[in-house]
């Protein structure tokens, strides 16, 4: 039992580390958060947020955005295309911040950075035992 424990503690200290750097890259921005079915708390600000599945009807662009626990579940091809989606809702040059559990196709920096690189400019991924997160400028 106290192993299970420790492993929780550990996954959640993890997340908590995630939520404060979210917290101040977002600060005074205008964000747009898309949350995936089964996203997290944040105490983040932000301006609209919605469910994966309501994205398409946002029609205003921000100056930052939030994405949790969308792109885990996804196949290849439905990344891509939420990605795409995604990135016409926010200005070039908006702030972005994805973060979701290490999973198939997003476990490792390189298949991240192979994923993001074409809609980004200053890349930044970090890959913990259990969540990775990238944050970049929109390109």
């Amino acid at each position: 039992m106290a192993r299970w424990r420790d492993s929780l503690e550990k996954r959640f200290a993890e997340w908590r580390r995630l939520e404060y750097e979210v917290e101040d890259t977002l600060a005074g921005r205008r964000v747009l958060r898309v949350a995936g079915p089964r996203t997290p708390r944040l105490t983040t600000p932000v301006s609209v947020a919605v469910k994966q599945a309501e994205l398409n009807a946002v029609e205003e662009k921000f100056q930052a955005g939030l994405a949790c626990f969308c792109l885990g579940e996804l196949s290849g091809e439905e990344r891509r295309a939420f990605l795409r989606l995604w990135h016409e809702r926010l200005e070039s040059g908006a702030t972005v911040v994805l973060a979701d559990r290490r999973g198939e196709g997003c476990e490792t920096p390189a298949q991240l950075r192979d994923l993001f690189t074409p809609h980004a400019k200053a890349l930044n991924v970090q890959v913990g035992p259990t969540f990775w997160w990238v944050r970049y400028e929109r390109a």
